[in-house]
């Protein structure tokens, strides 16, 4: 089995790993996370968000700031987590959590699922008194810190709220791709997969096919070769037959790290990403799964330090 199957069984961000919510968050992102996601909420679906910046107030031009919260919000979020994303970015929502309720012991206080994340972007407008119309988000009307506010605009949030919008929003989408990383990680890549469609291999410090160091053109060509494996020529895709997690730093083979020539304090986090070739697994010719296994080593600067291929066949 590769490695990253295993890794999905034991996710985990690295301590390495940069946090994502103080990051700019992508233009109109809570208009389409207040849309889309909860199902279109009263006054929201004319609604287009300005872009954010960095989540800090004054990088971002609003409708206006939204009214102080309710005694009710703040006593209540010990119970209800997301309730500090109203003014708390996500990357420091554990240690907040911890600071102000204490007793904590989970790693991530459940925002690892799909619907856990679906449901803290919508806890962040429910916050305000939004009004939804869809059924699924109705239920934060029994919520007993909910207070309904009809006149509430979701483009009036807040830019840090903005930021947590949008990251929860990425982060929502790579969950239901089956790719358990970061929503900006998942979309750095979401490029590079679309770059090398293209046939234009993004840089990295090294490149690695089957655990031997390789140059950027013998990858391009153990990726050509993989996706034209079977009947149809495919192009590489983080879809339903895509998998990934962040590895272990210990699981990272040693030729690798040796190549990068990272210092020994460096921060890093290396993404597994398994893509199995439905054309040619599960088949009466070929009854076992085969694909291949990506992996991408970052640096804290997101900078791509190295890239590895390997081919896989398994029962």
């Amino acid at each position: 089995m590769p490695r990253s199957t295993l890794a999905l069984a034991g996710l985990l961000a690295l301590a390495a790993c940069k946090g994502d919510g103080d990051k700019q968050p992508a233009a109109g992102s809570a208009a389409s996370a207040g849309q889309a996601g909860s199902g279109g909420a009263t006054g929201s679906a004319a609604a287009s968000a300005p872009a954010a910046g960095s989540g800090s107030a004054g990088s971002a031009t609003v409708a206006a700031e939204p009214p102080p919260l309710s005694p009710k919000i703040k006593a209540a979020r010990c119970g209800e987590p997301c309730l500090f994303l109203t003014d708390t970015p996500l990357a420091k929502l554990l240690e907040t959590y911890k600071a102000e309720c204490g007793g904590m012991t989970t790693k991530d206080l459940g925002y690892q699922d799909c619907k856990s994340l679906d449901y803290a972007r919508n806890c962040i407008y429910a916050a305000h008194g939004l009004v939804y119309k869809k059924k699924k988000w109705q239920m934060f009307s029994t919520k007993p810190w909910y207070e309904p506010r009809p006149e509430f605009q979701a483009k009036s949030i807040s830019p840090l709220e903005i930021a947590n919008v949008s990251e929860l929003n990425k982060r929502g989408k790579a969950c239901k791709a089956g790719i358990n990383v970061s929503g900006a990680d998942f979309e750095r890549l979401k490029q590079w997969a679309a770059a090398a469609n293209a046939g234009k291999l993004p840089p990295a410090k090294v490149f690695f096919v089957e655990n031997e160091r390789k140059k950027a053109a013998d990858l391009a060509a153990f990726l050509r070769q993989e996706l034209e494996t079977g009947a149809i020529k495919r192009k590489l895709a983080l879809d339903s037959n895509a998998t990934g997690a962040y590895e272990k730093w210990e699981d990272v083979p040693p030729e690798v790290v040796q190549a990068i020539k990272a210092p020994a304090d460096a921060k890093l986090r290396s993404i597994l990403i398994d893509i199995t070739d439905p054309s040619v697994s599960g088949t009466e010719e070929n009854p076992l799964t085969e694909g291949m296994t990506l992996r991408f080593v970052y640096d804290d600067k997101d900078q791509l330090l190295a890239v590895t291929g390997a081919h896989y066949l398994y029962d």
